[in-house]
């Protein structure tokens, strides 16, 4: 497709993505499958609490709710990708975002919310019975172990290499528990709490781009290992305090930056709407991918262990049913909330990775001021992510009269935090959810021993387990081909891949409940269940190839964790999909 312009893909993604949400989310999903209705009850109002069962604002929860999902996948995963050329992932992207994405997290969160805010694990137990739900329990549980493994690494790396980011992350803490203090202590109203937010995160923003923070050399990976350990720590406590004092507001006022980030992206995309595509549409079906042990990848069955969001994501079900349900007001707004706030994320694949990584793709500026030789797929995922980024704009910019090269230096950097802010949500999140999961994994213990029940279940203890596990995974270094890489690089297509099958059961899942349970037949069911059936063919499929290909070929540590995970992930899967189809077949002999 050579002579493509910036213009005719953000046309083309922004106009699929308008007629999707107005016509297949609040048309069909909204008001013939769903039948959302304003006055019914929502569990964050009959349950509510004050440590998980909040109502919150629906601007409030959009924020909280798209930052927690939006963690490096959307961005890693296509920038990995980008090794097919930019048409294969930005199609995978766009039909999986529309048919599939979208859909998965809508009815997750309203099938959580029917069920009085219960995970998606457990909604299956009433349409797949009592086993289905411990299954799929234990099934999630090392599912978040491999996201908590994935996105600490990642963030320790990206505190190393850009200390900036690391100060502003410290500095967010405490402006994001004067948040919380300003609007559920004080009753402070949301606009003025947002406003006076956002003053401190500029101010907090203008002060680490001068004050980098170090915490130790790089050398022998010292500082990496430090930021590990830290970061448990942070894990443990975001996890465990009440989502009110942290998390939401956190979250919140997070969303601006990323909104801010995705803005940004469509006002250089508008910049350089005249431009050409540098990079190729097409490269090659099976080009040899970093972390997947130098091996040919074919990009069937295999592009869902490489963008792992963007597109789709089981943690995103996670998140839906397992606090964001918690926190709706009104299912009016699960929309807005849960199927708009994926659209958002395959926006930002599209237009915030996959566009500004073509367009710098063998631009010659950069290979005067040295960024590369020949090409962008020189450089690391998150590294392509900054250059593309900051060149869109600083090409943009320039136009306007704005220095190319300060415009580009900004803007990298402001690239490379936008992605801290996205990892450190997904991380403290995936640790709550793991501690949700594996509370109720262990309810069954109640009855046998009370006293160790109490012990396991309590949120400190059970926090504790997850980050131990988790970052066992994170702390080591790893050799492939002959050079030492932090545990991400190997440990991200395993946790792509189970995260994508988790997907896939969550949607049969969330299909069977519609099926049985809302009693929907006829085309709407099949909307719902063909594109499920579709990602668990080929995310079975794919993990088994990587089981076999790679993972044999991968240092025994990295064997050991991450590949025994899939591999027990595996076989789970198969056992959940007979536990499924017993269930479609109970479901029909009832009509």
């Amino acid at each position: 497709m050579p002579g493509t312009y910036v213009i005719e893909l953000v046309v083309i993604v922004l106009a699929i993505y308008t007629v999707a949400y107005m016509f297949y989310g609040r048309k069909i999903l909204q008001e013939k499958i769903v039948r959302a209705r304003a006055d019914s009850p929502t569990p964050a109002i009959e349950k509510f609490d004050g440590v998980d069962y909040v109502p919150a604002n629906k601007y409030v929860l959009f924020g909280h709710h798209f930052a927690s999902i939006a963690g490096a996948g959307p961005i890693v995963g296509p920038a990995i990708a980008m090794a097919y050329g930019w048409a294969l992932p930005l199609l995978w992207v766009l039909f999986g975002n529309v048919f599939i994405g979208t859909v998965h997290d809508y009815l997750a969160l309203m099938a959580s919310v029917r069920h009085g805010g219960i995970s998606i694990m457990s909604v299956s137990e009433s349409v797949m019975g009592r086993k289905a739900r411990y299954i799929f329990l234990a099934y999630t549980f090392m599912a978040l172990l491999l996201v908590y493994a994935a996105f600490a690494s990642i963030a320790a790396v990206l505190f190393v290499s850009s200390p900036s980011a690391a100060t502003l992350s410290i500095l967010y803490m405490p402006i994001a528990l004067f948040m919380g203090i300003m609007m559920y202590r004080i009753g402070l109203d949301t606009r003025i709490a947002t406003l006076i937010t956002l003053a401190l995160v500029a101010g907090a923003f203008y002060y680490s781009y001068y004050t980098p923070f170090y915490i130790g050399p790089a050398e022998n990976w010292n500082a990496y290992h430090k930021w590990v350990i830290i970061l448990g720590i942070y894990a443990i406590l975001a996890a465990s305090l009440p989502v009110w004092y942290l998390l939401q507001p956190r979250d919140y006022t997070n969303s601006y930056i990323l909104f801010t980030f995705v803005g940004l992206s469509v006002i250089g995309g508008i910049l350089v709407a005249d431009k050409v595509l540098l990079g190729p549409a097409y490269t090659s079906f099976s080009p040899q991918i970093a972390g997947f042990a130098n091996q040919p990848t074919p990009f069937w069955p295999a592009i869902p262990l490489i963008i792992a969001c963007g597109s789709l994501s089981g943690f995103h079900s996670l998140v839906s049913s397992g606090t964001t349900s918690k926190q709706l007001a009104n299912e009016l707004e699960g929309l807005f909330v849960g199927y708009g706030a994926m659209l958002t994320e395959g926006a930002l694949s599209t237009l915030a990775v996959i566009i500004p990584i073509s367009l710098a793709w063998d631009a010659s500026v950069l290979k005067e001021a040295g960024v590369f030789k020949e090409n962008i797929l020189e450089l690391s995922p998150v590294a392509r992510f900054a250059v593309g980024y900051g060149h869109m704009l600083g090409m943009g910019l320039s136009r306007i009269g704005i220095d190319y090269t300060t415009a580009f230096s900004v803007f990298k950097l402001f690239a490379v935090i936008s992605l801290i802010l996205f990892v450190m949500t997904t991380l403290d999140t995936a640790t709550r959810l793991a501690r949700f999961a594996f509370q109720e994994m262990i309810d069954w213990m109640e009855r046998v021993s009370k006293p160790l029940y109490t012990i396991l279940a309590n949120k400190w203890v059970a926090s504790l387990i997850v980050v131990l596990i988790g970052s066992a995974m994170a702390y080591p270094i790893v050799e492939v081909g002959g050079k030492e890489v932090a545990a991400f690089r190997v440990v991200w297509p395993a946790f792509a891949g189970v995260n994508q099958m988790l997907a896939a059961l969550a949607l049969l899942t969330s299909a069977l409940w519609v099926y049985a349970v809302l009693r929907v037949r006829g085309a709407y069911s099949w909307l719902i269940l063909v594109p499920a059936m579709f990602l668990w063919v080929t995310v079975t499929v794919g993990l088994a190839w990587w089981l076999v290909v790679v993972a044999t070929k991968l240092p025994l540590i990295q064997q050991v964790g991450a590949g025994s995970i899939a591999l027990v992930s595996l076989i789970l899967n198969l056992v959940l999909i007979v536990l499924f189809s017993k269930g479609l077949s109970k479901a029909r002999a009832t009509v």
